[in-house]
């Protein structure tokens, strides 16, 4: 299962955390890991490369971290449509697939 927490300050999303392979299908023909490691690494891209934004992320092999919590306001502000269309993206992804995916959100 693909484990994915939002953390949230407020109404602010400062970071998230996923981790984890769905175990939909095999390597390579899981449509779930790859929509979630094509929509994450988007967020991260366009948020150092389109706004150029520098954050604390580690991308590793089913496990994707990113924290604003040490950004300025202004920073975190200027990257919610993205982190929250994320956020709803995947809430999305787990009403189809609640078995492989799990997301939640913790305040911070």
């Amino acid at each position: 299962m693909i484990n994915i927490v939002f953390k949230q300050k407020e109404d602010y999303i400062v970071a998230f955390n996923i981790n984890g392979h769905s175990g939909y299908a095999e390597e390579g023909y899981d449509i779930i890991c790859s929509a979630v490691s094509a929509l994450s690494q988007s967020v991260v891209i366009g948020i150092e490369e389109v706004l150029n934004i520098k954050v604390n992320y580690h991308m590793d092999n089913g496990f994707l971290s990113l924290s604003m919590e040490d950004s300025s306001l202004e920073d975190i502000k200027n990257c919610q449509v993205l982190l929250k269309t994320m956020l709803k993206s995947f809430q999305s992804m787990k009403l189809a697939y609640g078995d492989y995916i799990n997301v939640k959100i913790e305040e911070v």
